[in-house]
């Protein structure tokens, strides 16, 4: 079996074992590509770096392999007409770790995957050996051939730039390709009997430097690494670790929004309210129209004693809102502001959502008493002090 089929029939099986593992078909889960391999900065930056390879055989749906795997067959076979087998799967791998750390080094949050980025590389090396190599082929047969992997580089780039496609993983294979292609041109002036020597020395000293080169990048977007022990600690519960990680990607960040939205979060649930208003307030300038922090900072404001400056947030923040927690807390901020009316409007909306939330109800019967509407607000004491009853008068198996 010759090198390119070999891995076109490994990223086969790879694609394969996904789907019959239950993987989409069509549009795989992150989560999936993840689980399988794919290459993802907190991941992989964080000790997983497996992945800068593993991710050149991970593919993300049918359409995806079917273009990639063309590709290679037609460049891959060219390639190894003229390097040999061992050195076409080397290029492989060793261009599509190029790919992966370029773009971690753009982007280490984007989750990336797919063949394209060693197929760039295949492309990369062709070009320098088609140009300098000392070919035993016909000039016309080297400019057509040359003019074709050109072609293939620019068209495919610049298609890169119109979609949700990782180019930065691309430009990352194509610019690996390029360099060790310079030098592996050199060998075809070389004896024969000492080419694949020399071959092999120019593939391990790349793969050396694209080893060393996983130092600097991991070092440079560490924060990727922080916002993820950051989320997970979050998950947790554990909010004074997850804070300490955060206010890491946040000072190594500090243009992100979601990392103060995340920080605050943190902050918040740690009770910590002055230091999640400001990081509220941060993530806001950067992000006017986030309603996770808008209605997250409201609260905050409300629990401060300053009903006004949360009502606004609330106002902004809790158009389209379908969770009765947010509508509680507006309506509590326009019953502070006196704004009695819209309260119960609002606090029935909460309780249309949720019959059986007591806060609401409580809230309800408080805004009615306000109001004068006494008649009405006694009725949902009594259901409220009928539910407390209930449950008072209710007793677990165990304790019997």
């Amino acid at each position: 079996m010759t090198a390119t089929n070999a891995l076109i029939a490994i990223n086969v099986a790879v694609f394969l074992v996904m789907v019959i593992s239950g993987v989409s078909l069509i549009n795989p889960e992150t989560d999936d590509l993840l689980r399988w391999g794919a290459d993802y900065g907190p991941n992989t930056l964080g000790g997983q770096y497996w992945r800068i390879v593993t991710s050149a055989f991970v593919h993300i749906g049918i359409i995806h392999i079917l273009l990639n795997m063309w590709c290679l067959w037609s460049l891959g076979r060219l390639l190894e007409r003229l390097l040999g087998a061992l050195a076409t799967f080397s290029i492989y791998v060793l261009t599509g770790a190029g790919a992966a750390l370029l773009s971690l080094s753009w982007n280490p949050m984007r989750v990336s995957a797919g063949a394209s980025g060693a197929i760039f590389g295949i492309a990369g090396v062709l070009i320098p050996v088609l140009y300098y190599g000392k070919l035993n082929l016909p000039p016309e047969n080297v400019r057509k051939l040359l003019g074709y992997v050109v072609r293939f580089s620019l068209i495919n780039l610049l298609y890169g730039l119109s979609g949700r496609i990782d180019n930065m993983a691309h430009l990352g294979g194509l610019v690996t390709g390029l360099v060790a292609g310079l030098f592996l041109a050199r060998s075809f002036a070389l004896p024969a009997e000492d080419r694949a020597a020399q071959r092999k020395t120019v593939l391990a000293l790349a793969s050396l430097a694209v080893a060393l080169l996983v130092i600097p990048v991991a070092k440079a977007k560490h924060y990727a690494v922080e916002w993820h022990e950051g989320q997970s600690s979050l998950d947790r519960e554990d909010y004074n670790t997850a804070i300490e990680h955060l206010k890491k990607y946040s000072a190594a960040q500090p243009d992100d929004p979601y990392g103060h939205a995340l920080l605050g979060s943190a902050l918040q649930r740690a009770e910590r309210y002055d230091e999640a208003a400001r990081e509220y307030e941060g993530g806001l300038q950067l992000l006017p129209v986030d309603s996770f922090m808008q209605i997250n900072l409201a609260k905050i404001y409300l629990q401060q004693g300053k009903p006004e400056k949360a009502m606004n947030l609330f106002q902004s923040g809790v158009r389209g809102a379908k969770d009765k927690d947010t509508l509680y807390w507006y309506a509590q901020a326009l019953k502070a502001a006196g704004n009695l009316e819209e309260a119960e409007k609002v606090v029935r909306q909460a309780i249309s959502l949720d019959d059986k939330d007591l806060e609401s109800k409580k809230l309800l019967a408080e805004i009615l008493d306000a109001q004068g509407k006494t008649g009405q607000a006694h009725p949902e004491k009594e259901r409220k002090g009928h539910a407390k009853r209930k449950n008072a008068g209710t007793t677990s198996p165990e304790s019997q």
